[in-house]
């Protein structure tokens, strides 16, 4: 029996949030959209507990923003981070952090990041999409095979029931994670590190974690002994929920005994707790070879895998969601041309592999340290070890959980649907953010005089800022011939005029320049038909798009060699976009991770998939 034929523009696999995110963001330009989830619509535990700059300014053009900020964590909750030898130890260092109710502005954004674990913000995602009517969640529902010609994508799914259906879409979009069903079936190969450690998160409600003992309330606190830090504390809700991170620790076969030594351990006291959950994964750092495949796409895990630390994982794969959401609408209503699928990988990969190298960083700022014996020294030598190791953990983490400059300085340059204007490009510095309007960088916030962000002005088609009285008119006629969706916002503010530093600057949908002059150029329609995705073969910008590459990989694999991480004559880089091989500075010594293993834990061979729910 042949398998119901359904019809639907894009199909995304995986409904995650950035699955849902995509839907959304289809689903809010009226594009019909089809989300398959071989899960239920329940959020288990949280894996991302952040919601980070960037992604709030995404939130924000869905018209969600409001709703993430007022999910329930309390506004006067210090955000700190807070290294310790254990909650009635001592305390090493604190990276400070203000409450979200003492800070009304920021300066290079309208929005600050959040927390919101993703229990609370998939179902936002959910809810959200499910008011669009052009987008169908389809829950209990796996993706079997996927086909595709020069018209279509063939996908077979099949419902808990096991009927069996084929879904025949214009575009494919796989957003089902790390062991993407749709990556495996392009044959598509990830690369870089695919085992750092194993870890366990464990989750307890306690209302005691917040009052047993005297360092006031924070975010998170990480637990350091001699050996470095082995655990992290964090709180979910401000309250009582709390995930435990044990680093390099691989075991869900935890019982509540053991997870209350783990407590106790941790608060240097008896603590009263309701054990939740338990599950052990495994920290890994991976880029795709490609991130598509004619009509087939790849985002988020499925792209690209991050370890946790610093929070970038979910925050970079929710900006894979908005680049493919316009594109997608664009090509499918018809004003997009082809080079909008060339420029997704060619925009995306680079800026992933960004955010990936800087997760590697994070990942050995908080791990890697000196062995400080005489930590826990109640004398002068131990006072001097701890002010000694909590300079440097505050100096380094600092960088890791306030570096604004990763979530908003990347650069989609070179691309095939950005015009140059000879400036320099910027230096990409990923802790600070310094605005600029470059060709390709995320344009810059400045408030309006009515109230509003400038960047409230971006999200549905292309926006001509005219910071001056020039004559538009040939770029409007352009736009139009080409039926490219134009607004144009007359913007008299000197500061927002400094900020983008021309005249004129043309914002594509996502929030990025994608031109900028003092005046029409010469010929408007080659530049609306080149970031319409209509412009000349892109031979040219693959070269540049390969040095960029090249340099990312250089650098990541300077980074492992800093930590020994790569044997002498192993693979050049993590991301492995080549066979070259790099020459071992210092000699050929390989890292192994340090053993934390307590006797209440025993080896570390738990299985990533083993969850296990209990009560007390």
């Amino acid at each position: 029996m042949e398998p119901e034929l359904v019809r639907t523009s894009v199909l995304v696999v995986g409904g995650g949030p950035i699955g849902l995110a995509l839907a959304a963001g289809l689903g809010k330009r009226g594009v019909e959209c089809t989300l398959v989830e071989q899960r239920d619509d329940a959020v288990g535990t949280a894996k991302m507990i952040v919601v980070g700059v960037r992604t709030m300014e995404l939130c924000r053009q869905l018209g969600i923003a409001d709703t993430v900020r007022n999910w329930g964590f309390p506004l006067d909750h210090a955000l700190d981070s807070v290294f310790c030898t254990s909650l009635n130890g001592f305390e090493l260092g604190r990276v400070k952090s203000p409450p979200l109710s003492t800070v009304a502005d920021t300066p290079h954004s309208p929005e600050r990041e959040r927390p919101c674990p993703q229990t609370w913000f998939d179902p936002i995602l959910r809810d959200f999409a499910r008011t669009l009517p052009s987008v169908r969640l389809e829950y209990r529902t796996r993706l079997v095979s996927l086909s595709q010609d020069e018209e279509a994508v063939s996908a077979v799914v099949e419902d808990e029931g096991g009927r069996r259906r084929m879904i025949v879409a214009d575009y494919l979009v796989g957003c089902d994670g790390f062991s993407s069903t749709v990556r495996a079936l392009l044959g598509i190969e990830i690369r870089g590190q695919k085992h750092l450690d194993r870890s366990t998160s464990i989750y307890v409600r306690s209302s005691e974690l917040r009052t047993v003992h005297g360092l006031g309330d924070a975010y998170r606190f990480v637990f350091v002994e001699p050996a470095g830090p082995w655990a992290v504390l964090t709180t979910m809700d401000g309250r009582d929920l709390w995930r435990i991170q044990l680093i390099g620790h691989g075991s869900a076969d935890l019982s509540r005994d053991q997870v209350g030594e783990v407590l106790e351990r941790m608060a240097g006291t008896p603590v009263e707790f309701h054990f939740e959950d338990v599950s052990s994964w495994i920290r890994k750092m991976t880029v795709a070879d490609r991130f598509s495949d004619g009509r087939v796409f790849l985002a988020g895990d499925a792209a690209h895998a991050h370890p946790p630390n610093g929070g970038l994982g979910m925050n970079t794969g929710m900006q894979d969601a908005f680049d493919l959401a316009w594109k997608l609408a664009a090509l499918l209503q018809g004003w997009g041309g082809p080079s909008l699928v060339d420029s997704y990988d060619m925009e995306r990969r680079p800026a992933s592999a960004r955010a990936a190298e800087e997760s590697l960083a994070n990942y050995y700022r908080l791990t890697k340290y000196p062995l400080e014996e005489d930590l826990s020294r109640a004398d002068e030598k131990g006072e001097n070890a701890r002010a000694r190791l909590g300079r440097l953990l505050v100096e380094e983490n600092e960088k890791a959980w306030q570096s604004v400059g990763v979530h908003l300085g990347y650069c989609y340059w070179p691309s095939p649907i950005v015009v140059a204007d000879g400036s320099p490009k910027p230096d990409d510095d990923l802790t600070d953010y310094t605005p600029s309007a470059f060709p390709g960088r995320r344009a810059p916030h400045a408030w309006l005089a009515d109230g509003r962000s400038i960047l409230d002005l971006f999200g549905h088609g292309f926006v001509l800022l005219n910071f001056s009285k020039a004559d538009i008119a040939p770029l409007v006629d352009a736009a139009r011939r080409r039926g490219v969706p134009l607004a144009v916002h007359a913007i008299e503010d000197e500061k927002a005029a400094g900020l983008y530093e021309r005249k004129l600057v043309l914002v594509r949908p996502d929030g990025h320049v994608a031109w900028r002059g003092d005046e029409c150029p010469a010929d408007c329609d080659l530049v609306v038909a080149t970031v319409s995705g209509h412009g000349p073969p892109i031979g040219a910008c693959r070269a540049s798009d390969t040095t960029l590459q090249s340099g990312l990989e250089d650098r990541a694999g300077a980074l492992l060699w800093q930590h020994g991480c790569v044997q002498t004559g192993g693979p050049r880089s993590r991301l492995g976009m080549g066979d070259r091989r790099y020459p071992a500075p210092g000699g050929p010594s390989r890292w192994r991770p340090k053993s934390r293993d307590g006797p209440w834990l025993g080896d570390r061979t738990g299985d990533s998939r083993r969850r296990r729910r209990r009560g007390d």
